[in-house]
């Protein structure tokens, strides 16, 4: 796994960490070993930098079985991109586009909708304008910054800003009136927005899904998220979204009243916008209704917008891997013996596995013998399910840990800034490679270095013994 950033001196800094199953403690790892200096950014050299990292750590490239990186062209290129460079010497190291970084795309795809665009734009520049001066962050509570790159800081940001959307529209119309001029110039602008029908139904729609969507964001960056994991959350919410699809009569009532609501609270109503016979900036769907108006212009474009977006960007791209997830009992028994052998099959021999399709024949009947609910059997996770193969199925055991060791999220990586950060200030802007990730790496690992306290101080005490010094301490 690996992402790149720049440190506090301006130098680009690529973390690279590895993701593997410790059969001792059964548990999937992801582990932080350190920063490589970055001296030009395109894939030849960021690839050669990672191979490089790879050697001199002494890991072995043969087990190297998933890469993962952002979606972005360097990285993620099909034709010259890092992954594809990586693959020439490990073929078997398939990319695996982070999930969490999908997630924030699929969001980002919603601004297709020119209403939720201009209304999550709108919302940056209300929270811009009251975090940008002390004496204006005190007439709100304190709203998180609506930031991009924060997977979960922006779902959070936008829910505050509903929550408490009456004594922000309130501060606006007083500092219109109390401030200087041009702090009465922009809150007067801002008020007049906020005040507008499409922008409070908007924010009442766009904080409903955050909600929705800010509990799989979190789950996303646990260090134990396997694929089975992952695509299970993406398939519920594709599942809740498609259901408020159909029934999108009565979720457009729900959101009218709580906008009603919310306008009422501010003096405000929520009516429909002026209908021409041409309209090109905005929608403009024949209606009866208010209800109807706005499940056709807002709700429906937004659902449809989200729904598509998940679909395609969470679909099975990488098919070996998702073929291991075949492993686990509630997948297995969904197929007939013919096309499980098949399956079975093509991944065996994609990984090299010998024998694989035997033992997968065998634990295939009898799961099947077990006759166990299919709710029982979903509710299992992969490790339990390496459990079941420890001793009587070697070949299983390796395709688990095969499909455990793929990344989902690049999370851990993206902790790592922040260590970083706290690590090389302005203070230490100079500091040299070795030291950036030894103090990076004492960091990250402090629970280790608890757990074996006495034996590193010896190590370190024998370190400095090992030479005579002289100090010249006047």
């Amino acid at each position: 796994m690996a992402d790149e950033t720049a440190d506090i001196s301006g130098t680009e800094q690529l973390s690279i960490g590895i993701r593997f199953f410790d059969d001792e403690k059964r548990a999937i790892r992801e582990e932080f070993l350190g920063f490589i200096e970055l001296h030009a950014m395109d894939a030849v050299n960021i690839a050669s930098a990672i191979d490089h990292f790879i050697q001199n750590e002494g890991l072995d490239g043969t087990k190297l079985v998933g890469q993962g990186y952002d979606g972005c062209a360097t990285m993620a290129g099909k034709i010259n991109g890092v992954q594809t460079i990586l693959r020439e010497k490990y073929p078997h190291a398939l990319f695996f586009h982070c999930a969490s970084h999908k997630l924030n795309l699929v969001v980002n795809d919603l601004n297709c909708v020119p209403e939720i665009r201009n209304t999550i734009s709108t919302v940056k520049d209300i929270i811009n304008f009251f975090r940008e001066s002390v004496l204006r962050r005190k007439c709100i509570p304190n709203i998180p910054a609506f930031c991009e790159t924060r997977w979960s800081q922006k779902y959070r940001s936008i829910s505050i800003f509903k929550e408490n959307f009456e004594i922000i529209v309130h501060a606006l119309d007083k500092l219109s009136k109390d401030g200087n001029t041009a702090t009465r110039k922009v809150a007067f602008q801002l008020y007049a927005v906020a005040n507008k029908s499409i922008f409070i139904m908007s924010v009442i729609l766009i904080a409903k899904y955050s909600k929705l969507l800010e509990p799989v964001v979190n789950a996303l960056q646990s260090k134990n998220l396997d694929l089975l994991k992952c695509s299970n959350f993406i398939k519920k919410i594709v599942v809740i979204v498609k259901d408020h699809r159909e029934h999108a009569d009565t979720e457009i009532q729900e959101l009218l009243t709580a906008a009603n609501i919310a306008a009422e609270n501010i003096g405000a109503e929520i009516n429909l916008p002026r209908i021409v016979k041409q309209q090109q900036h905005r929608s403009n769907p024949p209606a009866l209704n208010s209800a109807e108006f706005w499940k056709r212009s807002l709700l429906i474009p937004y659902l449809d917008s989200l729904i598509s977006s998940l679909e395609r960007r969470f679909s099975d791209e990488n098919i070996p891997a998702f073929s291991l997830l075949l492993l686990h009992p509630s997948n297995m028994l969904d197929m007939n013996t013919k096309e499980f052998k098949l399956k079975i099959n093509d991944f065996a021999n994609y990984y090299q596995i010998k024998d694989l399709e035997s033992e997968a024949e065998l634990l295939y009947n009898i799961w099947k013998e077990k006759k166990l609910a299919k709710s029982k059997l979903s509710d299992m996770e992969m490790s339990e399910v390496v459990e079941e193969t420890d001793i009587f199925f070697p070949k299983i055991k390796q395709a688990l840990h095969i499909s455990l060791a793929q990344p989902c999220t690049t999370s851990t990586i993206e902790r790592s800034f922040s260590t970083l950060r706290r690590v090389k200030t302005w203070l230490r802007s100079t500091m040299t490679e070795n030291r950036l990730n030894g103090l990076c790496i004492l960091s990250v690992h402090r629970k280790l270095l608890d757990e074996k306290k006495e034996e590193m101080q010896q190590k370190i005490l024998s370190r400095f013994c090992e030479d005579s010094r002289r100090l010249s301490l006047l």
